[in-house]
């Protein structure tokens, strides 16, 4: 693994670095896999909640900081919410590091200067969880019991204030490497605000689409990572050349 490329990974609203430990086993050992657990959530349950973009992002690099001791090439993948915090921390490492990953994948989610129009966090319970329903993120087993629910739904107002309070007003530069964009066809997102992606790199914006709405990473998992692995790999030996 001492050569592998590195993976940075960041989920969805709601989820938790244990949603991409399955993915190991399709990515490793050419691709060294790293779930990135915010505050708050799976393994750090304990701590406080975040919000805040930028304080997500000190707190993400206080913890991914020791990876960068090396010169090993890297890339980062997000998923919806995880898409805002992988281009946040694209531009926090380079201003920490001078480098840039290989290549990115940003899934799930519209061009960063796209905004939310949704306020879906200041609703009620019943109402708030009602719509997140309708994306299909909460399991059924979460769904069919009450404690699991009451304790997810701080978790998820918490992020889905984050993503409606996030802000992008092109302050960075440009990338001067190739991007990934994945979406589901059934997914309600726009063509034009998909591939508004295309203005965040000097070199290629690669768009793929997956059978599944917005949850497509789960329902067509196999082809995903096919396609991830493909990618990086390509990226890894172009370096090499």
């Amino acid at each position: 693994m001492n050569n592998a490329i590195r993976l940075f990974t960041l989920a969805y609203a709601g989820g938790n670095a244990y949603i991409y430990n399955s993915w190991k086993k399709s990515l490793q050992p050419q691709i060294e896999l790293i779930p990135i657990e915010l505050p708050g959530h799976g393994a750090r349950i304990s701590e406080p909640l975040v919000s805040d973009t930028q304080s997500i992002v000190n707190d993400i690099w206080q913890h991914i900081q020791p990876y960068f001791q090396d010169h090993r090439p890297f890339a980062f993948f997000g998923h919806s919410m995880g898409s805002i915090l992988a281009f946040e921390m694209i531009h926090k490492v380079y201003t920490e590091t001078g480098r840039y990953p290989v290549t990115s994948l940003f899934s799930g989610r519209v061009a960063p200067h796209i905004r939310s129009e949704k306020q879906w966090s200041k609703l009620p319970d019943q109402a708030f969880i009602e719509k997140v329903i309708t994306l299909g993120g909460i399991p059924d087993v979460i769904l069919e019991h009450k404690e699991l629910l009451e304790m997810i739904i701080p978790v998820l107002r918490a992020d889905f204030s984050l993503v409606e309070q996030y802000r992008y007003d092109r302050q960075y530069k440009v990338f001067p490497f190739p991007i990934i964009v994945l979406t589901g066809k059934q997914d309600q997102m726009t063509t034009i605000d998909i591939e508004a992606w295309s203005e965040y790199s000097s070199l290629d914006a690669t768009f793929k689409s997956y059978d599944g709405g917005h949850f497509f990473i789960n329902t067509c998992a196999e082809q995903v990572l096919a396609d991830i692995r493909m990618i990086l790999l390509e990226h890894e030996r172009s370096l090499s050349l």
